[in-house]
């Protein structure tokens, strides 16, 4: 072959490559606290910042579980993900991962009942159904202490019911399948238009972080620096509520998430991971 053409040929194909990794898909993976339609909507003005701030298609998923989503984030199955803080702990400690950004600094994790219900007081869960997302998750790994810490405990006393979403808990909830639902503050803020709303907060459990973005092992460190700098620039919509989808994005370092490494060791337990 000429060499000019062998040069022309190669030359082309460099740059195919080469454009081919710029239109590389960014995989942007999320907590599963809602159900998938509603949580990939209520997240699709972050995953449209991050189209146009990176200049490449950013596509959202998200995994059946949070036993699932851990099991993803170890593969590196996603270039980014959004995980519950003691989850993005344990990524950051133990799987490689690197902080990305904060959303709301703190949620208040809730004890909600039916407005029209029968239960008045936590005492009154004795021998009831309490709904929550996953044991893995972290609204529901603070329900469980908190049913321990009861005088006396309600944790050998109430069934727990773990739920695939807070709005499905939330319709469980309304057809009196559970009597009682566990949820964070900000995740109500998002919930879809068709979910019951009849409930009331019958306790506040405890203040956790807002879920934390953190980016697969691996990763060199301009691009993370590109990826925090697109992360940091979101603006809030401010005629929506604040949540961890709808929230100014701050820095995230190593040393900020040593604070939840007991919940993280609690989920590694779980996990059976080291």
């Amino acid at each position: 072959m000429d060499p000019q053409r062998r040069h022309l040929i190669a030359a082309l194909a460099a740059g195919a490559g080469l454009q081919g990794h710029a239109q590389a898909v960014l995989r942007l993976g999320l907590a599963p606290f809602l159900s998938p339609a509603a949580l990939l909507a209520t997240f699709r003005p972050v995953r449209e910042h991050l189209e146009r701030a990176l200049a490449q298609p950013v596509e959202a998923v998200t995994a059946r579980d949070f036993v699932a989503l851990a099991q993803a984030v170890q593969r590196g199955d996603y270039e980014i993900a959004l995980l519950p803080a003691h989850m993005a702990r344990l990524a950051v400690a133990d799987w490689g991962w690197a902080p990305l950004a904060r959303t709301v600094n703190a949620a208040e994790v809730q004890l909600l009942v039916r407005a029209d219900g029968p239960v008045k007081a936590a005492a009154e869960l004795r021998g009831r159904r309490l709904g929550m997302l996953d044991l893995h998750s972290l609204s529901a790994a603070v329900a469980v202490q908190w049913l321990r810490n009861q005088a006396p405990p309600l944790s050998d006393v109430v069934e727990i019911v773990t739920m695939p979403s807070v709005n499905s808990a939330l319709f469980a909830l309304a057809r009196d399948e559970v009597h009682a639902v566990v949820a964070t503050a900000t995740q109500l803020m998002t919930l879809p238009e068709a979910t019951p709303r009849n409930f009331r907060s019958l306790a506040v459990l405890s203040d956790i972080p807002g879920p934390w973005y953190v980016a697969r092992f691996g990763i060199p460190a301009p691009t993370l620096a590109r990826w925090r700098a697109a992360l940091h620039s979101f603006v809030p919509d401010a005629a929506r509520p604040v949540s961890a989808s709808n929230s100014r994005l701050t820095p995230l370092a190593v040393a900020d998430t040593e604070a939840l490494e007991p919940y993280a060791a609690h989920l590694r337990r779980q996990l059976g991971t080291r």
